[in-house]
């Protein structure tokens, strides 16, 4: 759901910009109406992206919008928590909401473009709350390890 970007980004009070990766069938729509939506300068979309351009995109970004519905596991939350940037998600993402605590670890919304743009306002607004998010997350995607693992999968046999 790129295009949740978009409208959080037009219900934004405040002028945060984005950057959306990656090529596929939506490109030239979001491109096109992000122009008509948020104006110049407000989105990139630098196409495919190699992991070392993704690595600087998540270290440089200030918080990670990642809201697809109903995911299974979300590997862009644990990238987005392993640079320290909290996610922005929304109530119905599935296997997201495993890692995002609203308050803790990102902020939670109900997806409508009020709320993500309320959420992006207001990591924009206090950074120092966009970092201590950020750093939960990586403390969160730390501790991940086998260990963690096989305890979790053996808990109901024990």
């Amino acid at each position: 759901r790129p295009g949740l970007l978009l409208d959080g980004l037009g219900a934004a009070s405040r002028p945060v910009a984005g950057v959306l990766a990656g090529t596929g069938s939506l490109a030239d729509d979001l491109e096109r109406r992000g122009e008509a939506l948020l104006g110049a300068g407000r989105l990139r979309m630098p196409g495919y992206i190699t992991r070392e351009e993704s690595a600087a995109l998540f270290h440089g970004a200030l918080a990670v919008l990642y809201a697809p519905f109903e995911e299974d596991y979300g590997y862009v939350t644990l990238e987005a928590f392993l640079a320290g940037k909290p996610v922005v998600t929304t109530h119905d993402s599935g296997g997201v909401l495993e890692w995002v605590t609203d308050g803790v670890t990102g902020l939670v919304t109900d997806g409508s473009p009020e709320a993500l743009g309320d959420a992006f306002d207001r990591l924009d607004g206090d950074r120092d709350l966009a970092a201590r998010l950020g750093a939960a997350g990586r403390a969160r995607a730390e501790a991940l390890g086998w260990a963690t693992v096989v305890d979790r999968l053996l808990a109901p046999v024990r």
